[in-house]
Parts: structure tokens; sequence; C-alpha cells
């Protein structure tokens, strides 16, 4: 009996120690490794999202901003509550499974009744993010548009939640915009729910951007192309087509003195809130995607046929080359006949012209004479000439804009090499804007603005300071004798020439050109039409500088839909009064 005992006092002894040695690995041991287990149960660091930067006009108006929105989630399972939850909510009935957004954009006044009815519901939870919304909204394509990350940015170490600019300056400023987010140790109880935390590191916001924009004048010049679609449909039923339901095209206005884009309006456009709204609309995005007017193109920096814009780049390569003299004249004959083809331009003579002339009235038979001069040789020349002008590179913009088209000997058998060689004919065309020639509305701009200020040319910008840091930009010096000559032929368009009719009892004296380019239709009433000015052209005016180009694809005519979108914008800027704001 006594053995027994022993052997049983034995065995719980061994068990004994046993449990002891578990229990000194555990405690002293292993200490450091399960300690570190059981504050993970109830320790875990968070992300917190940091605001993008604000987006500001030049007179530190809001364009684009955050606000924090608060969401309802409901992760499944039995409510107590649920009656109460119900009528809060204005459902009929919770989902059968979840988790599911029961609410976003909770209203404030909301948010605390059901932040206390989260709090003893496990299967309730309010959730936080920022949403980008645009107080003042400009052209969508402009400004673009945020969305949540996709898979290779959240690679790239974007959290789920955050926003990040897809298009137009949202995209291009990404990198000053977007914040540095912060860190948090939350603890947390048996639920999951927040018991207290600590900030580890605090979000950084974004920078604050400042666009060289003014929010009124672009404003107007979105006025001037929607109302534009009146004087689109007049020339379209005088041709026998059907009304457009809105217009196709854009406005830049800039100061030539430093390149700063004052406005940027292109139609149709969108409202970027469409893209920060959740849920999104998705039937309305589809939608705006599948339009065939494309909204979401950003026409200002889209490359068309420059039409007789370009005429200005034929009449500067002219003086500065020699071909013609400041008094060399050609007659402006209704028409020419070269190589079998009848070239029209109008309907009776207007007698000898010299270049300054030829700008005025925009008279292609002076130009195919001029071209006639040197048909082969000139192609290059035109080419250099172009570019120094500012045409066929990027103006300097922080968005993503086309180069165009300016052709050379080289450049045709580059691209056309079906027909590589270069037809005397083509030189024809090209001097006057068509055949090949492709150029911006906004590399137009900056042409004006280097020929209004005797070749100094500015590089254009969309942003005028990042935080306190202000944002200049160079400004390039382009060579040439004859400025004067192009500028007072630019004047005689305004007080004598094709824009007389709208612009010659204006208030303050402006200069300009008018274009009306055919496009692939070839058909009457749906051309290019374009206007390009500048002002004050009197240097004893104090009115500020301004360079205005407006386009419209498919507008008809230059004189008759550009012209009149262009002047409003300039009666907006200079405040000439409302007698000056309607055609």
């Amino acid at each position: 009996m006594n053995g027994r005992v022993w052997i049983l006092l034995g065995f719980f002894y061994a068990l004994l120690l046993v449990f002891v040695g578990r229990l000194w690995q555990l405690q002293v041991l292993q200490y450091e490794q399960y300690a570190t287990k059981s504050q993970g149960n109830y320790l875990r660091t968070e992300t917190i999202l940091a605001p993008r930067g604000r987006i500001l006009d030049r007179n530190g108006q809001v364009i684009a901003t955050n606000r924090l929105a608060v969401d309802l989630l409901y992760l499944g399972g039995e409510v107590h509550l649920k009656e109460r939850l119900l009528a809060l909510t204005g459902l009929k009935e919770l989902p059968k499974t979840g988790p599911v957004e029961l609410m976003t954009n909770i209203p404030e006044a909301l948010v605390p009744t059901l932040a206390e009815l989260s709090a003893v519901e496990p299967n309730l939870k309010l959730l936080e993010r920022i949403e980008r919304v645009y107080p003042n909204p400009i052209s969508g394509p402009v400004i673009g548009y945020t969305a949540l990350p996709n898979q290779a940015q959240l690679e790239e170490g974007y959290a789920p939640e955050e926003l990040v600019g897809v298009a137009g300056l949202e995209a291009a400023l990404e990198g000053h915009l977007k914040g540095i987010k912060g860190v948090v140790l939350v603890e947390v109880n048996a639920r999951g729910q927040r018991v207290r935390f600590q900030e580890l590191r605090e979000p950084q916001s974004g920078s604050d951007v400042y666009l060289t924009i003014d929010l009124p004048l672009q404003r107007a010049a979105e006025r001037a192309l929607e109302e534009a679609v009146a004087d689109i449909n007049r020339i379209r039923q005088r041709n026998g087509l059907p009304p457009a339901r809105q217009a196709k095209g854009a406005i830049v206005a800039l100061d030539p003195r430093n390149g700063e884009v004052l406005a940027m309006a292109t139609s149709p456009s969108f409202d970027p809130n469409l893209f920060g709204r959740r849920p999104r609309p998705s039937d309305k995005i589809r939608a705006l995607f599948s339009d065939p007017d494309r909204p979401t193109l950003n026409r200002a920096v889209n490359a068309y046929p420059p039409g007789s814009t370009y005429k200005l780049v034929s009449s500067s390569l002219a003086l500065e080359s020699g071909y013609v003299t400041p008094s060399t004249t050609f007659r402006c004959s209704p028409y020419i006949v070269y190589g079998g083809i009848r070239r029209n331009w109008a309907r009776y003579d207007m007698g000898m012209m010299t270049v300054k002339e030829a700008i005025a009235q925009s008279c292609n038979t002076w130009y195919y004479q001029m071209a006639l001069l040197d048909p082969i040789g000139m192609v290059d020349r035109l080419h250099k000439r172009a570019l120094e002008l500012g045409l066929g590179r990027p103006t300097g913009l922080e968005i993503g804009e086309q180069t165009g088209v300016v052709p050379s000997l080289q450049w045709k058998r580059q691209n056309i090499p079906k027909d590589p060689r270069w037809w005397p004919g083509e030189t024809l065309s090209i001097v006057i804007g068509q055949g090949y020639n492709k150029a911006t509305p906004v590399q137009i701009a900056r042409m004006l603005a280097t020929i209004a200020q005797n070749g100094r040319q500015p590089e254009l910008h969309l942003v005028r300071r990042i935080g306190n840091q202000e944002v200049r930009r160079p400004v390039a010096s382009v060579s040439g004798r004859y400025w004067r000559e192009l500028q007072e032929g630019l004047r005689r368009t305004v007080t004598w020439g094709t824009a007389r009719h709208v612009l010659a009892e204006f208030p303050v004296a402006t200069a300009g050109k008018t274009g009306t380019a055919q496009n692939e239709t070839l058909t009457p009433g749906l051309e290019h039409a374009w206007y390009m000015g500048y002002g004050p052209t009197d240097p004893a005016d104090p009115r500020p500088p301004l360079v205005v180009v407006a386009f419209f694809e498919n507008g008809g005519e230059g004189s008759g839909v550009a012209l009149p979108a262009a002047r409003k914008v300039m009666a907006a800027y200079w405040k000439v009064g409302t007698a000056f704001e309607t055609h």
C-alpha cells in the first residue's frame, strides 16, 4: 500500500514539475515572444489618410477641396435596435448579408445618433473617408478628377481609400497635391472597437496649388462657348445642315507678358463632382465616356488644322527670308489656276495688296502667289519659322498637350511613304494653314503673344504658386525684323478687314486674325472656326494686355462664330460693359 502511495506521489510530483517547467519556459524564456503576440491581440497600427492639397484660382477662390464624409457599414447578422435603425436610414429592410454600405455621405446632424447606435450594435460601423469636392468647378477636362487607386497604384503604396488624380490638373499635379499618410497605434476591445489610440506620425496634407486661372474670366469663357451654339446653328441653317446640340470648341486667354493662362475653357464639358460622389453614378459616367461629342476631351490642347491663323507664319517667313518686302504687292484675285486646278477664294477682285492688307483681308490668292516664288525651297523654311513662333512643339503647360504637325520635306517622306515627294501644290495649301498643318489653340495663343511682344516668347503655364513657392517660367527671344508689319496687318483686320463688323467699334483697340479651316468633311458650314486677338494695341491704354484664342470644331466661320465669342471674353476682362457681351 505504501509503495502505491509513493508511486502516485511521484507521478503527481513529476506532473507538477512538467507544469512548472512549462510555466518557466512561457513566463521567462519566451516572455518577449508571447508578450508581443498578446499585444497584437489588442494593439494595431492604422493608416490615417492625408487630405489632398486644395486647388485655388489666382485670387484664392477655391476650385477643388476636401470634406470629411461618413458612411454607415452593415457587417451582416442581427441588429437589436433594428426598427430604430430602419427609421433613421429610411430603409424598409436590412440586406440579407453583409458587409454593405447602408448610407453614404451621412448628414452631419445624423452622425452623432448613428455613432451612439453603432457603439452598442456590433454589426454596425461608421466609416470616415475624405471626399474630393469642387465648389467652383471649371471645365472638367481641364481640372480633371480623382478616383480610388487601381491595383498598380496600390502596389506603389497608395491606401485603398486614398484618392488619386486621374485626369487634367488633378493628375498632372499629383506629386504636389498628394499628402503623406499618418500612422496611429490603436487599442481595441474584444469586438474590435477602438478604446484608445496614440498617434505615431501625424498626416501631412498635400500642398495647396494656386492656378493662374482667373475664375470670373474662366466663367466668361465657358459662357461664351455655351452661347456660341446659336451662331453655329445660324450658319448650319444657312447651309441646310441639321443643328448642333452644343458647341464643340475651346477658348484660351493669357497674359502675353508672362504666359500665365487666365482662362482655359473647353466644350462640351462635365462637372468633376460627378466622379467624387459615392456611390458613383455609373450610368452617367458611362454616358459621359460614350458621348460622340467627347466631353472628356480638352480641345484647348488638341491639334486641328489652323486655317488662316497660320498665315502669320507664312507672312513672317516671307518677310524675314526676303521673298517679299513690306511694299511688295500681289493681286488679290478671286482665284488662281495652278497644275490644272482652280483654287478659289473670293467672288470678286480686291486689287493689289501688300502683306498687311493680305493679313487683314485673309487673301488666299496673295499667299498662293507668294508660295509660287519658291514652292519647294520654302517648305523647310516654313517648318523652321513655325517652330520658332511656337507651333509644332509643347508650350510648357503642366497638363498633357498634343504637339501638332508642322510639315517639312523630311516629315512627308517619313509619314507618307506612298507619296513621299513634295508637290508644289501642297505648298499652296500649307501657306494658308491647310494641308498637313495642325496646331492647338494654346500654340496659336503663344504664337500671337510672341508677335504682339516683338519676339518675346513666354512659356505657358497654369500654375502660379505651389504652397508658398512662386512658379516662374522662362521667356525666350525669337529673332525677327518685321514684327511691326505683322502687328499692323493684325490691327487692320479689326479696322478694315474680316473682323471689322464685330470689333471696329469695340471700346478697346485690338488686333487679330480670323480663320476658317476646311477639314475632312469638306462640307460647307462644317469648317473649323478660329479667331485669335490681342490688345490693347494703343500704348497709352493702361489696361492690362490680353491674348484670346477661340476655336470651334465644325463651327462654320471664324468671323461668324469664333470672333463674337472672343469679343465676349475681351469685354469681360476689360469690363467694358454689357453692350459688348452679346452679338
